[in-house]
């Protein structure tokens, strides 16, 4: 019992320690590894090359992709840029079977100690001390969970147990083991550090070991596919990638294993001569997994983003969510990025109209249609908010800082409204037939939202101010008055309540939006002030 509570905590610490690890290492580090991987779209080389780098930084292959998926729904670059990254970050992720080869029990005493006198001396004030503190931590927790797992198995009987692996351990067994193992853990590494320390403690052989590192590869790869969920569209062609690497790196491996059968060698000798200590020789056919795999996937591009887009096509999201105007190369001209993301911000206001249902019309999308617009425009939000606060950050004029923080200001507001615009028209669809109310609700904000994307003059945005002026006392007697009546159950009238509050709170956005877009003139009250005076109204609401 002992030394399965010692490999038990060994695996929670080794997962938490990763844990940890990635989500510091990647607030610490995470614009320079989006940096690294902007770069990365020169060749299959590069790409390969820095999500190597990645991937042995965040030690999760996983991490890699969702970031490389979110840089290509915000156009940075295509899917078939992002393969090599995507494959090289599997191959960075054989670091940590390298590290637990070795012996690392002082640099894990040195690395407890050093976190310590850094929160005793209070360093974690500091926001970049504290992240490299958690990253400090999280490895030295990782190492401390391999150790665990690498002492735990030297308590064992190495001839009880060989001799019960010899009788029961065929290669099928052995590869289902460490394809269960991976799909459970959804790691290829944990499954290969559990066999590491077995090799390690002369418990199984690496003719054994082969088979289940070879499942536990394969394993890592589909798991992937339960780990996506509901993802569709270029999200899940990466997945599609991930198996590719792994299904092909499996592939090529176990065909050279099973040629130096067949011409009468033994590979498993040739694999232990080839690192010279058992755990070594583990480690490099882990590495040779993951390189087989990621360079014929990489230099194969065309053909890989073919299969992945054969099983998962692009969505109407993924073409929703793409930028048109800003792109990273343009904060070299800060003037011209500026440019760039008030054209940007002018067509999220132009997409807000397809938020909201249009209950004159039957529409053949419908709600699904409206709900993959709606996260395409709050991706392109996203985006432009990041673009914006990248640009602030660089040592721009007073003027066009000026600029920036208004326009920061803006998507800010542009972002509220969209979710306020979603949640209205899904309390509206939720009925069968709209209700009078909420008819008359949802069609008179639909041709306000219609003003303010159409609105280009003072004029336009001074009636906008107009239509959306303080109606509360208005919206306090309906309220008031559907309290009172009978209009069926009480979920119908919680639905209309629900949908009288959002209506307001949509106005309320749209008014702040219009007077922050209203074109500077000649009135007491500078444009500038009253911009600011609206950001603070809305962090106030």
């Amino acid at each position: 019992m002992t030394i399965l509570a010692e490999i038990l905590a060994g695996l929670g610490l080794l997962f938490v320690g990763l844990k940890s690890l990635s989500s510091h290492l990647q607030q610490a580090t995470g614009r320079g590894v989006r940096r690294l991987l902007r770069g990365a779209t020169r060749s299959p080389l590069t790409g390969l090359i820095s999500g190597s780098l990645a991937g042995a930084a965040t030690q999760s292959s996983n991490a890699v992709a969702i970031i490389c998926g979110n840089l290509v729904r915000g156009g940075v670059f295509t899917v078939r840029d992002a393969i090599p990254v995507v494959a090289g970050g599997n191959v960075g992720t054989a670091a940590l079977v390298f590290v637990a080869a070795v012996d690392f029990r002082l640099v894990v005493l040195y690395l407890v100690a050093l976190v310590g006198f850094g929160f005793q001396l209070r360093l974690d004030r500091r926001s970049a001390w504290r992240e490299w503190m958690g990253v400090a931590l999280g490895l030295a927790l990782a190492l401390l969970g391999l150790d665990f797992i690498k002492e735990a198995p030297h308590a064992i009987d190495p001839a009880a147990l060989a001799a019960v692996l010899d009788v029961g351990l065929t290669p099928l067994v052995g590869f289902a083991l460490g394809f269960v193992a991976a799909a459970l853990s959804q790691s290829s590494s944990t499954p290969t550090i559990l066999v590491l320390a077995l090799v390690q403690s002369a418990v199984m052989g690496l003719d054994n070991a082969f088979f289940v590192v070879l499942g536990a590869n394969l394993g890592s790869g589909v798991a992937t596919l339960a780990a996506a969920g509901g993802l569709e569209g270029t999200g899940r062609q990466l997945c599609y990638v991930h198996i590719l690497v792994k299904g092909i790196g499996c592939a090529l491996v176990l065909a050279l294993w099973l040629g130096a059968e067949l011409v009468g060698a033994d590979p498993a000798r040739l694999l232990a001569s080839a690192g010279g200590q058992a755990p070594v020789s583990l480690s490099l056919l882990f590495l040779a997994l993951q390189v087989a795999g990621a360079v014929p996937v990489a230099f194969g591009r065309g053909f890989t983003e073919q299969i992945a887009i054969r099983f998962s096509p692009p969505t109407l999201e993924d073409g929703a969510s793409r930028p048109r105007y800003i792109h990273d190369r343009a904060l070299e001209a800060p003037a011209t990025a500026l440019d760039l993301s008030e054209k940007e911000i002018r067509r999220l206001i132009q997409l807000l109209p397809t938020l909201l249902p249009d209950l004159d019309v039957s529409e053949a999308g419908g709600a699904g249609e409206r709900l993959a617009l709606w996260r395409g425009a709050a991706s392109i939000a996203q985006t432009t908010e990041s673009f914006v606060t990248d640009l602030i950050g660089l040592a721009m004029e007073r003027e066009s800082l000026d600029i920036a923080l208004e326009q920061q200001g803006l998507v800010e507001m542009i972002r509220l409204l969209q979710d306020t615009l979603h949640d209205f028209a899904e309390v509206v669809e939720s009925y069968d037939t709209p209700p009078q109310l909420a008819f008359n609700l949802s069609e008179s904000l639909r041709v306000i939202v219609l003003s303010l994307a159409d609105a280009d003059t003072a004029d336009d945005y001074e009636v906008i101010a107009t239509l959306t002026a303080d109606r509360s006392d208005l919206l306090n007697r309906i309220r008031r008055s559907l309290v009172g009546a009978s209009i069926g159950t009480g979920e119908d009238a919680r639905r209309l309540l629900l949908a009288t509050s959002l209506f307001e709170r949509a106005i309320w956005l749209i008014r702040r939006t219009a007077v922050a877009l209203r074109p500077a003139t000649n009135d007491d009250k500078p444009r500038d002030e009253t911009v600011s005076a609206e950001r603070k109204d809305v962090h106030a609401h």
